[in-house]
């Protein structure tokens, strides 16, 4: 956006050194080193000790212990070649080259069948206009229990044979856009409607980037299930001049069929995906069916842990503690300590954390299917 100066700024005898050019400077270094999806529940007290300069939402013993980490790493790798490190290979395309980085595990993905969630759907009175909890209740006393049965109500027919028709037609987006409209975008009846799809069709993924606005992705990850194992791909930026390349190995994996599945994507990765898009005039990312499990978590959740942050959902669902992990507030700076040093040391828990992101992203799926199955 271009700088408009006021009369006094453009005025010859006035001083062009305003006192607060030194805190616009560093409220903006402060912005661009914190990476938005580090969320910040309305419960958590930030609290610890805290200095001038430090990011957002990182207490100081984690930002000492990620200080020190990188330190050891620097040694650790030092002369060391990125290859040498991590497996991985070079990805060519039209966009240029990009390191790839693949791995398959053993696993397998919990969700409704189909069957399963059109029913759980069509119980649902309350998606009907004019039906709330008290006619909801009058209605299931007097013998109406479904949509379907409201087909036959000398009222709500109309409007329940228009609703019958949009959960056949098993169109996602537009259900759960009924679903968000008439209760809300975090109901399970809204996870429900994963069950339309086949588990092939999920396409879990996650950005790492060098802040907000305008500022370069450095990783994209994304999984996918085949069977009952899961292939993990992710592109890393050995540059900046590698991101378009990134990008379209990315777009490589949306098909026809492809739902999106992330963790805060719906407000910050999947925006920023498109800005990067549009930044380098390639095509853009379509409109389909994604199911964000920040907001199914917080309805999950909420009220039972301590916040609903990634890494505090791994540890309280499934025990997982990391080590040796970068705070996502601090990845640009370790990212560009590599860029400035050339030591590979300060990437390598990116990319595992990255990674993990990834696998605790599709646990969370299948236990938001075992909460909610019942």
């Amino acid at each position: 956006m271009p700088i408009i100066k006021s009369d006094q700024e453009n005025s010859p005898n006035i001083s062009n050194k305003s006192p607060f050019i030194g805190v616009g400077k560093s409220f903006r270094s402060k912005i661009d080193s914190v990476k938005e999806y580090g969320i910040i529940e309305e419960n958590e007290d930030i609290k610890n000790d805290f200095f001038y300069g430090m990011p957002f939402g990182l207490n100081y013993n984690d930002y000492v212990n990620a200080q020190n980490l990188k330190s050891n790493l620097i040694n650790k790798y030092q002369d060391m070649q990125l290859l040498e490190a991590i497996e991985g290979f070079e990805t060519n395309s039209e966009f240029g080259n990009v390191f790839t980085i693949n791995q398959k595990i053993k696993s397998d993905l919990k969700k409704f069948s189909r069957e399963k969630a059109k029913e759980k759907i069509l119980s649902e009175l309350r998606l009907i206009y004019g039906i709330g909890d008290t006619k909801k209740k009058y209605l299931k006393s007097r013998g109406y229990h479904t949509i379907e049965d409201l087909v036959y109500h000398p009222y709500f027919s109309n409007e329940a044979k228009d609703c019958l028709d949009l959960i056949e037609s098993m169109n996602t987006k537009n259900i759960m856009d009924r679903i968000s409209h008439w209760l809300s975008r975090s109901d399970e009846l809204a996870y429900c409607c994963s069950g339309f799809h086949e588990k092939e069709d999920f396409l879990f993924f996650d950005i790492e980037t060098l802040g907000l606005f305008n500022r370069p992705i450095i990783l994209i990850g994304v999984a996918k299930f085949n069977e009952e194992r899961l292939s993990i791909n992710q592109y890393f930026l050995r540059d900046l001049n590698q991101e378009p390349a990134a990008l379209n190995e990315f777009l490589s994996h949306i098909g026809a069929n492809t739902v999106l599945v992330s963790y805060n994507g719906k407000s910050f990765d999947v925006p920023y995906i498109r800005e990067r898009l549009s930044y380098y005039g390639m095509r853009g990312l379509t409109e389909r069916p994604h199911f964000d499990m920040l907001h199914f978590s917080r309805k999950a959740w909420r009220n039972k842990y301590p916040n609903c942050r990634l890494v505090t959902l791994e540890k309280c669902l499934f025990g997982i503690e990391r080590n040796d992990d970068v705070p996502s507030a601090l990845v640009p700076e370790f990212y560009e300590t590599y860029l400035r040093t050339g030591n590979i040391g300060p990437v390598i828990p990116i990319i595992e954390h990255n990674r993990q992101d990834l696998i605790t992203l599709t646990k969370i799926f299948s236990k938001l299917y075992e909460e909610w199955s019942q």
